[in-house]
């Protein structure tokens, strides 16, 4: 007979061998099943795209086998989308420098490639400058990457016998705590195990079924200028994320001080050299984000600052300087922490001639902005502070191209001239900046000091010029033109749109834009002549119906307004803005009824929108429906107590129905609004003789 420890340990080896038997099962069946799908043509979803934005740290790079069997290293097609394509050996060549190029961006190259970036003059100039080695240069700029993922791809590039770092990473540190915050909420462990996870087929049919992953094909011709680039940006983060948060922007700064620390120790450890860029960013023609007011104004004071700041935009259009820098400098009083305010200052000192106080001016206009999406002054504080701390050489790429610019235009105001949207520069301001890199290079005696001639440089030009596709050009000038639409900066996005369509002759998405942004700007003139283009090109451009059709009401082209935004409203029916356009159109053709049942509909859409229901209110009115129309006015104004003409217009409903003291209470507080209200100062009076 056994005895008891006898029965407890056969137990436990029981136990045991039910555990590892479940374990060999389980293990078993997920291989087949992975055999399976793999068979099925299931394929991982980090082949597509890093589903956790280069967080888990899934490696940028992928080996493959060359034509000669040679070991290359490549970019991983998962990263294709934040990465160029770049392809090289991976054990260095004898007799070469192999250089990294690592940023966000504008290391990348957007809105263009590699070729035209910084980094891709580098490849061409470089040789030029130092013909005693072979030099590679590779292009691991990321497109949104900040500092701390910027880090994590030198760590992985340091495995790969680097000679130097060349690091641009400054302007995405706000964008990035915005748009992955949850990221930075997970635990370090979570991330590893979903990143190994995420690279089996398994994880790749779950999410098919569950419709988790949006599928982000890798970068090519066709996906990297994709017409779904306004659906994509709809769902990012963008300027109404953002609100003032001191401690928030102390904390990003202090992290990214911390990871350019982090960046010259990954560089000595891997014996590499390494030299940093100063950012450079459009100050005089690029608006903050985001401007917000500052907390604890009182009502009056809200309304006197939006009044001043408005007057201002009046007389900037009106060419009326003087008067519009009075206006901001009284909004400047009641808050000075307002962005608009400044940048706008700063274009009324520019176009008075006086560039040094705009110049102040954008820069205040850059560091009140809430949603910093351009390098804060900070940052390149930073990098000074910590260049000088580890002996790292600095492009002051900001401080070169301000002195370029006092060269060329007799300012420091940096602006449309050298770059392209907030931060990206034009190819030639791309050209220069590497051969300050290559000046720096050679004053630190990494690259030997020969001068590089003229006409060396710009047989380069040439060279690169003529392998540039230009219709690929013009297409991303489109797409540049596009996020910018999206952002509502529509003077901005205008010149690219014109831009594109000088290198895609009729191309109809860069047309529409360009009609569109001169349409929002308020230049009718410029915006009838694109859209009368537009639809030239192509009569039944479906995009264009709605847009063309209030700039026809506007105009006071009635019938063709009702015309096309009848054929909008057929393609799309749930835009209440062109079901108000259309009533908007029939009120004013005295069609009362057509306007009242458009204006129900837009209401039923949109049943917060007050404009609509004081136009709802004037067709019930003009219909002889004084009790509906009293009753929509007073919804109205629920939403928006300030409208002075619907306060008149209420009176006025209010006094044909004999209720003549509430019809002085609404005149009194039009007039109150407005004092110069006009209508009714006259209804006013006349109310009061009938009392």
């Amino acid at each position: 007979m056994r005895s008891s420890a006898q029965i407890s340990l056969s137990r436990n080896r029981s136990w045991r061998k039910k555990l590892a038997f479940a374990f060999v099962a389980t293990v078993g069946f997920f291989l087949l099943f992975e055999f399976g799908l793999r068979l099925g043509g299931v394929q991982p979803v980090t082949d597509r795209n890093d589903p956790f934005a280069g967080f888990s740290q899934l490696p940028m790079l992928e080996a493959v086998e060359g034509d000669g069997g040679e070991q290359l290293l490549t970019t991983a097609r998962g990263k294709l989308v934040w990465f160029n394509a770049q392809t090289f050996p991976r054990q260095k060549p004898a007799g070469t420098r192999r250089v990294f190029c690592v940023g966000g961006s504008t290391t990348y190259g957007r809105p263009y490639w590699d070729m035209t970036s910084y980094c891709g003059w580098l490849r061409e100039l470089l040789p030029l400058a130092d013909s005693s080695c072979d030099w590679e240069v590779i292009n691991a700029g990321g497109i949104s990457y900040a500092s701390y993922r910027v880090a994590a791809v030198m760590e992985e590039l340091a495995r790969y016998e680097p000679d130097l770092f060349i690091v641009y990473s400054a302007h995405n540190e706000f964008l990035e705590r915005r748009t992955y915050a949850g990221m930075f909420e997970q635990s370090p462990v979570k991330l590893r195990v979903s990143a190994a996870l995420s690279q089996t087929r398994t994880w790749a049919l779950l999410d098919r079924v569950l419709g988790r992953q949006e599928h982000v094909e890798p970068t090519t011709a066709s996906s990297m200028f994709s017409e779904e680039v306004d659906e994509i940006l709809n769902h990012t983060v963008g300027p109404s994320d953002y609100h003032r948060d001191n401690q928030w922007r102390e904390d990003v700064l202090q992290h990214y001080e911390l990871n350019l620390q982090r960046m010259a120790a990954i560089a000595k450890r891997a014996g590499a050299k390494i030299v940093f860029l100063a950012p450079a960013a459009n100050e005089k023609d690029c608006a903050p984000f985001k401007s917000e007011a500052i907390s604890g104004l009182s009502d009056t004071q809200v309304k006197q600052f939006r009044s001043h700041l408005a007057g201002a935009q009046e007389h900037m259009a009106a060419g009326q300087l003087d008067d519009a820098m009075l206006s901001l400098e009284q909004a400047q009083v009641i808050d000075d922490g307002y962005a608009a305010v400044h940048y706008q200052m700063g274009k009324a000192l520019f176009a008075l001639g006086r560039t040094e106080q705009a110049h102040q001016a954008f820069e205040r206009a850059l560091d009140q902005d809430v949603c910093p999406l351009r390098a804060l002054p900070e940052i390149t504080a930073s990098i000074r502070r910590v260049a000088h701390r580890e002996h790292v050489p600095v492009v002051d790429f900001g401080a070169q191209m301000k002195a370029k610019c006092e060269k060329e235009f007799g300012h420091p105001c940096l602006g449309a001239e050298y770059f392209l949207d907030h931060v990206h520069p034009t190819m030639d301001v791309h050209r220069q900046l590497a051969l300050w890199i290559i000046e720096v290079l050679q004053r630190e005696r990494i690259v030997a000091d020969s001068a590089l001639s003229s006409e060396a440089v710009n047989a380069v030009a040439q060279r690169i010029d003529s392998r540039i596709d230009k219709t690929a050009q013009g297409v991303a000038l489109r797409n540049l033109a596009k996020v910018l639409h999206w952002a509502g900066k529509f003077d901005e996005a205008a010149p690219r749109a014109a831009d594109a369509l000088r290198l895609i002759e009729n191309d109809l998405e860069s047309q529409f834009l360009l009609a569109e942004c001169w349409r929002q700007m308020g230049r009718s003139d410029e915006a009838l002549l694109q859209f009368e283009r537009l639809f030239e090109i192509e009569p039944n451009y479906e995009r264009g119906y709605i847009p063309f059709g209030m700039l026809l009401a506007d105009r006071g082209h009635l019938a063709a307004a009702k015309m096309y935004l009848s054929m909008g409203i057929y393609l799309h029916p749930d835009r209440d803005d062109a079901h108000h356009a259309l009533g908007a159109a029939h009120l004013r053709a005295g069609e009362y009824e057509l306007a009242k049942q458009s204006l129900l509909e837009a209401s039923t859409l949109n049943p917060n929108e007050p404009s609509t229901l004081t136009l709802l209110a004037r067709a019930q009115a003009e219909l002889g429906e004084s009790a509906a129309a009293i009753s929509t006015y007073e919804q109205s104004l629920r939403l928006a107590p300030d409208d002075a003409f619907a306060h008149n217009e209420l009176g006025e409903a209010l006094l044909l129905e004999g209720q003549v003291n509430e019809a002085i209470r609404h005149f009194e507080a039009a007039l109150k609004i407005d004092p110069d209200h006009e209508d009714a100062r006259f209804n006013l009076e006349a109310a009061r003789e009938r009392r």
